[in-house]
């Protein structure tokens, strides 16, 4: 009780400040109707204002559940455009075919996997003997640049050779002079390829175009890449000529699978009648 005398005793003249300020408010509103009104505009300016603040707050702590339910929409819509994205992809994709007669034909494909790291190089990709894929086709870029050639096949997927795997194998040409000679990588660096036993007599210059010459994987004409140095070993009496591959394997994404009638029906023929093949 002590203390509670000791509390008023020190709040009184506060206290009756509020009582006086409260005592001329009353009179004050309720000596015009003009006064009042002020008052009571002044007070709902109040009350709204605090009712705001609220609301505002409330909206700021409900920000959370109305991102979460943003981000799930954004999530959901980007999926169905995925879905569309990948049928309208496939569909041009598919529309690619060659313009040279039914010697040779094209089937596109992605690329699910790829690896250029290592000496012996592979690449997967998403067309397999369903499709028609066979192992022995050739796998060019979409830009028409040699890229390498099925190996194995399954029924929706096929593990192809890539041009840089030090087992790789193809016949390139000069498009000039149409000397020839065997494409192999050496295991190093992966934008060069190695065109060996050309013969020392033939024309060689750096720039010069290198192409596929036909074979049972390639078709002929297929752009492997320039030639960027070279030297003559002459105890083979043959050029060793560096070629810069016209393809990035690393930026692969979209292939070109070629099967070669041609040479399919005539590997099939040479296996029935004399059972050879021809590499």
């Amino acid at each position: 009780m002590y203390r509670l005398l000791l509390f008023l005793r020190r709040i009184y003249v506060f206290a009756i400040f509020v009582l006086l300020e409260g005592l001329a408010l009353h009179y004050y509103a309720n000596s015009t109707v003009h006064s009042r009104a002020r008052l009571l505009g002044i007070s709902d300016g109040i009350v709204g204002g605090v009712h705001g603040a609220i609301a505002g707050a409330g909206r700021y702590m409900s920000l959370g559940g109305v991102n979460r339910l943003l981000e799930d929409r954004v999530v959901a819509l980007e999926n169905e455009l995925a879905i569309y994205r990948d049928h309208l992809s496939q569909a041009a994709l598919d529309s690619i075919r060659a313009a040279e007669g039914f010697r040779h034909q094209y089937l596109t494909a992605r690329v699910v996997h790829n690896s250029i790291n290592k000496r012996e190089n592979f690449f997967t990709v998403d067309r397999g003997t369903r499709n028609g894929v066979e192992r022995g086709m050739a796998v060019v870029s979409l830009d028409g640049y040699m890229v390498g050639y099925v190996e194995g096949v399954s029924a929706g997927n096929a593990i192809c050779v890539s041009v840089l795997n030090t087992g790789f194998r193809a016949s390139g040409m000069f498009a000039s002079t149409g000397h020839f000679g065997s494409v192999s990588w050496r295991g190093t660096d992966p934008r060069t390829v190695r065109l060996s036993e050309v013969p020392k007599y033939a024309a060689v210059a750096r720039g010069d175009t290198i192409i596929t010459r036909s074979s049972l994987n390639f078709p002929e004409g297929i752009f492997i890449g320039t030639v960027d140095d070279f030297t003559v070993d002459e105890a083979r009496a043959s050029y060793e000529i560096d070629v810069t591959l016209g393809v990035d394997v690393a930026a692969l994404r979209v292939v070109m699978l070629v099967k070669n009638l041609e040479a399919f029906e005539r590997l099939r023929l040479e296996e029935e009648v004399v059972g050879v093949s021809e590499e």
